[in-house]
């Protein structure tokens, strides 16, 4: 028969403290975190485009950000993955402003 281990308060609070560490984003696009931070800043998605990627196999997010009316825009570009679909589609129903374009390709 196996024995349950308890937990001591100061294992506990080990456990929560690793909880409070930054995940490392090694597996996470450079564009994701780009897109993280400028939302984080109060930049604001305005158009969301999926395109087919330069290779022809497969397709891309082209997200343009805009912060005020006098701001320019600017784009990201961003891979087409269950991550950033997730984001995005977070992303345009909490937002009236955004809206979203599907390129077919030829």
């Amino acid at each position: 028969m196996k024995m349950l281990t308890t937990t001591t308060p100061a294992q506990m609070e080990n456990v929560w403290n690793t909880f409070q560490e930054p995940r490392c984003p090694v597996y996470l696009p450079n564009s994701y975190m780009l897109l993280l931070s400028a939302l984080d800043q109060g930049w604001k998605v305005s158009k969301i485009e999926l395109a087919p990627s330069w290779d022809q196999l497969g397709f891309i997010y082209l997200v343009t950000l805009r912060r005020s009316s006098n701001t320019p825009a600017r784009q990201l570009i961003l891979p087409d993955n269950a991550l950033v679909e997730t984001l995005l589609q977070e992303l345009t129903v909490s937002s009236k402003d955004a809206h979203t374009i599907i390129h077919q390709p030829a």
